[in-house]
């Protein structure tokens, strides 16, 4: 998938040129505002539910739209150290109070006692850390994995695992992505 992995770099590299700006922040977080919510509104959720995002990059806006709509505790993880001081910072203007942005990989951070987890589209390797964090959430948790299936033909098949959870929904965002809502266990809530 080199024209994915591509993409992805392409991505970051704008994300963080886009967060020097707080108007290009704001548009940018507005954007995809809309439907960030109905993606997640499809996640039954309580208050004070626990919410993961890895992969939330510079300009973290699934968590600030989280943080903003949902009465949701959201951490948000990312390898780079650039990427998480800029999104503290973002994160800090919106003076968000149930928001935690960390310095961590998807790949090894310990995902025990979320009750969301988001996998962004920019996570590599997805494969395996989707293997990993279906196996270690109890029982109930919900992932959210943002593919670019809809344009498999143009980046190609991401070949993604589902093993161990269930297939709750599927939501085609108006970015040309899909968000594939899945739970650990036999019963979907």
């Amino acid at each position: 998938m080199p024209l994915q992995n591509l993409h992805n770099k392409l991505f970051r590299f704008f994300e963080k040129i886009v967060s020097k700006s707080w108007i290009l922040t704001k548009l940018y977080v507005s954007f995809f505002e809309e439907m960030t919510i109905k993606e997640f509104s499809a996640v039954p959720l309580g208050e004070g539910a626990k919410v993961l995002v890895i992969g939330c990059g510079p300009i973290p806006n699934t968590v600030i739209t989280i943080a903003k709509s949902f009465p949701w505790n959201v951490g948000g993880i990312d390898r780079d150290p650039r990427a998480v001081e800029k999104a503290r910072r973002i994160v800090e203007r919106y003076k968000l109070e149930n928001v935690k942005i960390m310095e961590a990989d998807g790949k090894d951070f310990d995902v025990k006692g979320y009750d969301l987890i988001v996998v962004a589209l920019g996570v590599e390797p997805k494969n395996d850390v989707i293997k990993r964090i279906s196996k270690e959430v109890k029982e109930g948790c919900y992932i959210v994995c943002r593919t670019s299936e809809p344009l498999s033909k143009l980046y190609g098949k991401e070949g993604l695992g589902f093993d161990g959870l269930n297939l709750c929904s599927r939501y085609r965002r108006a970015d040309f992505l899909e968000s594939i809502l899945l739970v650990k266990g036999g019963r979907v809530k």
